[in-house]
């Protein structure tokens, strides 16, 4: 389903919409091991995604400045 959204998206809208999915994935793929899987959200899983999404800030500032 993520797929095909994705890709709904890249035909439908601009690209940095449609690069801005690579925010949102790791916090919804979190919320739904919490909501359906009975995941427990600790301290460590909040960290892992914090980093996550510090890698991907960089990774798209990264691409500003070179292009």
């Amino acid at each position: 389903m993520a797929y095909t959204a994705f890709v709904y998206v890249i035909g439908h809208a601009r690209p940095a919409l449609a690069t801005s999915y690579a925010y949102v994935n790791p916090v919804v793929a979190v919320g739904l091991g919490a909501l359906f899987a009975g995941e427990t959200v600790s301290m460590p899983i909040v960290a892992g995604m914090a980093v996550i999404l510090a890698g991907v800030g960089l990774v798209m500032l990264g691409g500003r400045r070179g292009a």
